[in-house]
């Protein structure tokens, strides 16, 4: 008997300092006879109330945090979607301003299109008169321009 009694004390000698260590890891401030009271008594309720509380309001402020990292997350987004639609806003008014004078270019490359087309055609008659009137050719080389007009 006498040595289950001792058994006895040496279990709750260690339960008392487990329950200790758990208390300073936690951070609570219990004194030596509250824990004895507890252990006697075996009144742990109070004990695992506090730790739920603990626990509960943890979980609260974690959830606090959570938001307040989604808020700013979403603020954050918000201000990148801003920045995204002024960019194409600059786009627009760019390609807007710059429009006329595509305009104006095209309508100078279908005027040159049009102007290599004539110009094509006025070669191959000048080509032809060239080959009509060899004897031309001939005076132009034997008698200088400048005395042709005199």
């Amino acid at each position: 008997m006498l040595q289950y009694n001792e058994g006895l004390l040496s279990k709750q000698e260690r339960c008392k300092y487990f329950i200790m260590r758990q208390l300073d890891v936690l951070g609570k401030d219990v004194k030596e006879a509250e824990v004895d009271e507890m252990v006697a008594t075996g009144k742990w309720e109070v004990f695992n109330e506090n730790l739920l509380n603990d626990a509960r309001i943890t979980r609260s402020q974690l959830s606090e945090i959570e938001q307040r990292h989604k808020v700013r997350e979403l603020i954050s987004l918000e201000n990148n979607m801003k920045e995204l639609r002024d960019l194409f806003l600059d786009i627009f008014m760019l390609v807007e301003e710059q429009g006329a004078a595509i305009e104006h270019i095209q309508t100078n490359v279908e005027r040159t299109q049009e102007y290599v087309i004539v110009t094509k055609e006025k070669f191959k008659l000048a080509a032809r008169y060239k080959k009509r009137n060899p004897c031309r050719q001939l005076c132009c080389c034997c008698c200088p321009p400048w005395r042709c007009c005199l």
